[in-house]
């Protein structure tokens, strides 16, 4: 009888583990801070983005929404570019673990230095 109550405490375990990374891959992006900066010819947005999943992340499709949806919210502005600070989840916010930091521009292509 005790070798079974020592063998359900793993499984258990890792039901468990496996409950909360699904209930975190489930969740879209979140934004939790957005700072624009503009001049007559150049609109620089830093965003900061928790982006809610512990597997790889497909850096082009998501710059392409999160670039998408900003502009729809938000209207255009003249020769917009983000930077995107990405964290993987609210824990890795709150501690100041950055998993990427992307540069884009208004098509939400990855640049790698703004043009004028």
């Amino acid at each position: 009888m005790k070798k079974k109550k020592l063998l359900l405490l793993p499984v258990i375990l890792v039901l468990l583990l496996l409950a909360v990374v699904c209930a975190e891959e489930r969740k879209s992006y979140e934004i939790l801070h957005s700072t624009v900066m503009s001049a007559p010819n150049l609109t620089e947005h830093k965003i900061t983005v928790v982006i809610h999943t512990l597997l790889p992340v497909d850096r082009e499709a998501l710059v392409k929404e999160i670039v998408t949806n900003h502009q729809r919210l938000n209207g255009g502005r003249p020769n917009p570019y983000y930077e995107l600070e990405l964290y993987r989840t609210r824990l890795h916010y709150s501690r100041g673990i950055v998993y990427d930091t992307i540069l884009c521009n208004g098509d939400g292509e990855i640049v790698t230095k703004i043009e004028l």
